[in-house]
């Protein structure tokens, strides 16, 4: 059983990573649909590879600030 509540920031950092995952899978989507109709340019695939690099980085970084927000409640193990 937890020893502390659930915060704010708990669910504050949980909700940044919610947002930060549904632009990725959005972004994913939308240039799925280009390469599946083949009107993707070169242009659109750079931007495209930019945009990812973008979204995932976001992703990533609100995952481990939630992740380590957890490890100092102690409901996680910490990094090794």
């Amino acid at each position: 059983m937890p020893t502390n509540p659930i915060c704010s920031k708990c669910e504050q950092l949980l909700t940044e990573v919610s947002d930060a995952m549904r632009h990725h899978v959005s972004l994913m989507s939308k240039n799925n649909a280009l390469v599946q109709s083949d009107s993707l340019t070169e242009e659109q695939w750079q931007q495209f590879r930019s945009d990812l690099d973008a979204t995932f980085g976001d992703a990533q970084s609100a995952w481990d600030a939630y992740r380590d927000h957890l490890m100092e409640h102690g409901w996680l193990p910490s990094k090794t």
